[in-house]
């Protein structure tokens, strides 16, 4: 698998566990909900920026706080979201969001939408 890997359990409900790819993607990958007394670890697992990838597939309720974390993390690098639940789906839509992140239904995808592809004639 992946060398390096850490996980945060959040006493308030949120786990947080980044992957470091060997591509140079990060993936965060969180578990529980994200509401006023979880986005703090959200904004702090997403806060080095660069290529990242944050993955929601297991996230059942994500606020408007949450969606603003989202919104400044994509502001910051090269940034994918993974939806996999409905009311997450619906947070974004109502918000307008969906429109503006790269939202993916699985990490693969995401991980590709975050990976350059490297010119023909050039190495990566």
């Amino acid at each position: 698998m992946y060398d390096c890997f850490r996980t945060i359990d959040e006493p308030s409900g949120l786990t947080v566990t980044t992957t470091a790819r060997p591509d140079g993607v990060r993936v965060v990958t969180l578990v529980g909900d994200i509401d006023a007394a979880t986005v703090g670890t959200l904004e702090d697992a997403l806060a080095p920026g660069g290529r990242l990838v944050a993955d929601l597939s297991r996230v059942g309720f994500l606020s408007c706080a949450g969606v603003r974390a989202l919104l400044q993390a994509s502001a910051r690098g090269e940034f994918a979201v993974v939806v996999g639940g409905h009311a997450v789906a619906r947070s974004l839509q109502a918000t307008g969001a969906d429109l503006l992140l790269e939202i993916h239904p699985r990490v693969g995808g995401a991980v590709a939408g975050v990976t350059p592809v490297p010119e023909p004639g050039r190495e990566a």
